[in-house]
């Protein structure tokens, strides 16, 4: 008994050992198991959809009929229940993280989806004769006037509906958070909080929403980034779920910030002189050959601070989450240097394939160099840790 036990401390030892001071630890995934079980979820998961696919189906019930939509919700709300009760004993009792956050995506999609059904089709109605699809079909005119002429005729309860659907996946992710705490659920949350927010500016001001969309963009990936410094400042050695949660709102921050950044690089920003406001830019010279290289220049000039940021803060996500958008601009570039189609691919790989070794290898005496001047103590030290002694990352 003593031997196994040594046995397996030792194993416990070993393992430990693998990873060096400074390395981050994976915010989701705990070991192969966590795959296997995941494996099964998905498995599990697509045969409840197809098998309630089938089940409303064999009903034979009208289409547009209240007897189908209850059979639907019910069907979704059972599948939103089963989710729930797989995550009370993976993720509530033995924290398997991976799955864990495919239990959140179906817990999300399904109960938040329904709370969605229900309000739309069977409250909206109760407070407004007026049709959803075809009232904000108006937006389709992207004028000032018709826009504002649109929400006077409206009444508060279509005019809010999209604040609406926002808080309903609020409280969805919410309250998966709220009680099993898993990380993903709170970069999740983040997101959806995000996303309410930008659906009351909309609600409230839509012309202008949809002119300063790049704007709206910059501020939710900005909220999220700083989101994820609060929780990294509560952890700076990265070792408890705030440090993973942590993780994924930078994760989510990232794709936002980038969305915003090539966004203006297309179209650009211009002077509205009738509405005395800065609008989108808009760039004719030059056709879609122009926006592209603009918009490759950008990405890697967004990435390149992303990089720098994340070597501050110790922090892959940001790199990791634009990596694929970072591929694309590579590919735009060295297309404009006149190569055939395997040229690009062959460059764009060998490019960012070697940025990230690079990275993976160099990380630790860059961050010695760019956080030299940084405190070693303090909020700041937080923010910004310095690096762990020894054979680090």
């Amino acid at each position: 008994m003593t031997e196994t036990r040594t046995a397996a401390n030792g194993a416990d030892e070993s393992a430990a050992s693998s990873a060096r001071p400074g390395d981050e630890m994976l915010p989701f995934l705990n070991n192969f198991h966590d795959i296997f079980t995941t494996i099964g979820l998905l498995i599990l998961f697509t045969g409840l959809i197809l098998g309630a696919v089938q089940f409303h189906d064999s009903l034979d019930l009208a289409r547009d009929g209240v007897a189908s939509e209850l059979v639907s919700l019910g069907l979704l709300g059972l599948i939103a229940l089963i989710a729930w009760g797989l995550s009370a004993l993976l993720v509530g009792r033995q924290r398997r993280i991976l799955p864990g956050i495919v239990l959140c995506a179906v817990f999300v999609v399904c109960f938040g989806g329904l709370l969605v059904w229900l309000y739309t089709s069977f409250i909206l109605p109760l407070l407004t004769e007026v049709d959803p699809a075809v009232a904000f079909d108006h937006l389709s005119v992207f004028q000032e006037e018709t826009v504002s002429a649109m929400l006077n005729e409206l009444d508060w309860a279509l005019r809010s509906w999209p604040v609406m659907i926002g808080a309903f996946f609020v409280v969805a992710v919410g309250l998966y958070y709220a009680s099993f705490r898993l990380p993903f659920s709170g970069g999740l949350l983040g997101v959806s909080i995000a996303a309410l927010a930008a659906s009351i500016w909309l609600v409230i001001d839509p012309y202008s929403f949809m002119v300063f969309n790049p704007l709206a963009s910059l501020l939710m990936g900005l909220g999220l980034f700083l989101a994820g410094i609060v929780f990294d400042a509560r952890d700076p050695v990265r070792t408890t779920r705030l440090s993973g949660t942590g993780f994924w709102l930078h994760f989510f921050a990232a794709p936002v910030l980038l969305s915003a950044a090539l966004t203006l690089a297309i179209n650009g920003v211009r002077i509205d002189p009738q509405n005395s406001f800065v609008g989108m830019i808009y760039f004719p010279e030059g056709g879609e050959d122009a926006a592209a290289m603009r918009a490759a220049v950008v990405t890697l000039l967004v990435i390149a601070v992303f990089a720098l940021v994340s070597l501050l803060i110790n922090r892959r996500a940001l790199i990791v989450s634009g990596l694929l958008t970072t591929g694309v601009a590579l590919g735009v570039l060295v297309n404009q240097l006149g190569l055939d189609g395997a040229g690009v691919v062959a460059t764009t790989l060998l490019v960012l394939g070697g940025i990230v070794v690079l990275l993976g290898v160099a990380w630790t005496p860059v961050r010695r160099v760019l956080t030299a001047p940084f405190p070693n103590a303090g909020l700041i030290a937080r923010i910004i840790p310095p690096p762990v002694h020894g054979h680090e990352g």
